[in-house]
């Protein structure tokens, strides 16, 4: 049996790729009927709240989850773009901009940069980062480079096994081959 989450997914994945999809494509995709998604979810448009709150929460989740490993900050900041690389789709699904309160899921978003942002600075107080940088640039450097990699993915620019240690290594020494500064 499809489940609901299998359906939210495949909601985003189809949308992402293909914003003007119907809810027939969105149904062919997760496997299920349309009347299925109907009865489940109701509107499309109710469908689509109801994914980007889900993919938001995901997105969340990750942090969370660092947060708890009690791992040095960098580990953490490692730990959230591992876990952030996994949802491709989800970039995507944003970046077409689906959402219907824009206001609230801007809010959402802005407070986990922050939480990257907060271990941006403790990895700065370790002498792990620059300091001379200011913590929301790295952390909205950080942000874009991890939609940098699913973005590269996607489009068939690097491989998927060195999609991390590529955006992981960019992270940490940028793009030169010489420092100079």
């Amino acid at each position: 049996m499809v489940s609901d989450e299998d359906i939210i997914e495949a909601t985003i994945t189809t949308l992402a790729h293909k914003p003007e999809a119907t809810m027939q494509e969105i149904a062919r995709e997760a496997g299920v009927s349309r009347i299925t998604i109907n009865r489940r979810f109701g509107s499309r448009n109710d469908l689509l709240q109801i994914a980007s709150a889900y993919s938001l929460d995901l997105f969340e989740d990750i942090l969370l989850n660092a947060q708890k490993s009690r791992k040095p900050p960098l580990d953490q900041i490692r730990q959230i773009f591992e876990g952030y690389a996994g949802l491709s789709n989800h970039y995507f699904f944003w970046m077409r901009g689906f959402v219907e309160d824009r206001k609230k899921y801007e809010t959402i978003f802005l407070n986990q940069l922050a939480m990257v942002e907060k271990l941006v600075l403790a990895a700065q107080d370790r002498g792990e980062l620059r300091k001379d940088l200011p913590a929301g640039w790295i952390a909205g450097m950080f942000d874009y480079l991890a939609i940098t990699v699913n973005s590269s993915l996607n489009r068939g620019v690097i491989a998927q096994r060195d999609a991390l240690n590529l955006g992981w290594d960019t992270f940490l020494n940028g793009v030169s081959p010489k420092k100079f500064f």
